[in-house]
């Protein structure tokens, strides 16, 4: 199932990529829409099509091409940007886009193991031969917060709304309780002991960020396990990587039998450890504050946040999520 949208915003996506694909010389009416949470993809045979809107945008268009080259240069099991493209990123008006070379997968869906040994070819590397920021999440929570707090007056109007009618709150109460729990986390990602060197980590390593490539795929042909989604690459603790997937076991329902797996492939129990409890905070701030400011004509998206932020604001630790579409 795909993310659900406005006509507006369909509308709009629509005339950017058509825009992109013309440019790539693909034919749009073959794309579809995957999913639209901070990016849009679609699958626009032979390609997949991320785009994105906002100035900070392009300069980190600009930084996962040159990533995601370095990490094919390295043998890394990650995507692969688009054959036969002379130059990336490609821009649509205030819009920017990235092309990769579409992976043809097997019909399982990925589980937690599924990442380990992607992850752990990553964290072989103890640099990349091209700059990566420093691991910073607080900072783009807090650029989310601003951003919606910066709302145009429509845009305004709509978060107060929302938050108004879903959390019984005022938008500007929210958004500054949870720039407190922003600094709250700070405080404590000060105090961490880390057990893990730092080095190369993915950023966002969570199992929909994993494609299950069929044998005999891509340059020069990795098959099996694939890292997709670059944005988040920095330089960081590696224990940052492990928290998405005990955090699906204690979240998001997944089977503990999962987790374990994980566990006995990567050999390093992160549940474990005396500084999980703030990274899972960090995670769950992450997940709630990542769309908060793209909220218009998506109502799949807004419905989730609103579910998740009860469940933050309430701390109710037993709550289910799901994942955005």
């Amino acid at each position: 199932m795909t993310t659900a949208l406005s006509d507006a915003v369909a509308s709009e996506l629509r005339s950017h990529l058509d825009d992109v694909c013309r440019q790539l010389g693909v034919d749009p009416d073959g794309a579809s829409l995957v999913k639209y949470t901070m990016n849009a993809v679609f699958v626009a045979p032979p390609f997949v099509i991320r785009l994105a809107a906002g100035p900070p945008a392009a300069a980190l268009a600009h930084r996962v091409v040159s990533v995601a080259a370095c990490l094919e240069g390295a043998g890394m099991p990650t995507v692969r940007l688009a054959s036969g493209v002379p130059s990336q990123p490609i821009f649509s008006g205030e819009w920017v886009a990235t092309a990769w070379e579409y992976v043809p997968t097997v019909g399982d869906e990925p589980k937690p193991v599924d990442l380990a040994a992607p992850l752990r070819a990553l964290h072989s590397l103890e640099q990349l031969e091209v700059a990566l920021p420093r691991w910073a999440p607080i900072e783009k929570f807090r650029r989310r917060l601003a951003a919606a707090a910066a709302l145009p007056l429509e845009g305004a109007a709509e978060l107060e709304h929302w938050s108004r009618t879903e959390l019984g709150v005022h938008a500007t109460d929210l958004l500054r309780d949870l720039d407190r729990r922003c600094c709250e986390a700070e405080e404590d990602l000060d105090r961490v002991a880390w057990r893990l060197p730092p080095g190369v980590i993915h950023g966002d390593a969570h199992t929909g960020n994993v494609l299950l490539a069929a044998a005999g795929h891509g340059r020069p042909a990795p098959s099996g396990p694939l890292l997709c989604d670059l944005d988040g690459m920095c330089i960081g603790p590696r224990e940052w990587d492990l928290v998405p997937t005990a955090h699906g076991a204690t979240r998001f329902g997944r089977a503990p039998a999962d987790y374990q797996g994980f566990v006995e492939a990567y050999q390093f129990d992160v549940t474990a450890w005396t500084g999980w409890p703030v990274l899972r905070r960090v995670r769950e701030l992450q997940l709630v504050t990542s769309t908060i400011d793209r909220l218009a004509g998506r109502p799949d998206v807004a419905g989730e946040l609103a579910h998740r932020l009860r469940s933050l604001l309430t701390e109710d630790l037993g709550a289910t999520w799901t994942r955005y579409r």
